[in-house]
């Protein structure tokens, strides 16, 4: 009989995995809005709008901030969490799929908590 307790466990990212992707700013705000609309698969364009709210940027620097902010999804963020297992991303729909991962949801809340909540945090605290 195959446990499908083992399985769970097979997709699950280890500490290191978790650690490792959970440590780029930019993953964290992709990570916590895939979550919050776990129920649904994401349009890209939908994600790369959430994004464009959480960054500070001009009117006249939006269109080259959005092009740079696309080029980072497509050929860095998205594949990676791909890699780890924690998202599906179909290129050719250009849809993202979370896949639970309650390891990463637990310690996403507990940033969130830690940083008292802030809407919209970019967590580019090192910067200042």
């Amino acid at each position: 009989m195959g446990s499908s307790s083992d399985d769970d466990d097979d997709q699950q990212c280890s500490v290191d995995e978790i650690f490792e992707l959970v440590a780029d700013a930019q993953r964290r705000q992709i990570l916590t809005y895939l979550i919050q609309n776990a129920d649904r698969p994401i349009p890209l364009e939908a994600l790369l709008e959430e994004l464009m709210t959480q960054t500070d940027t001009s009117e006249s620097d939006q269109p080259t901030e959005r092009e740079h902010l696309l080029t980072r999804l497509h050929h860095l963020q998205l594949p990676k969490l791909a890699d780890y297992g924690v998202i599906e991303y179909n290129e050719s729909l250009q849809l993202i799929s979370y896949i639970e991962q309650p390891r990463i949801e637990t310690l996403l809340q507990s940033e969130h908590i830690a940083s008292g909540g802030a809407e919209n945090s970019t967590g580019d605290d090192h910067d200042s």
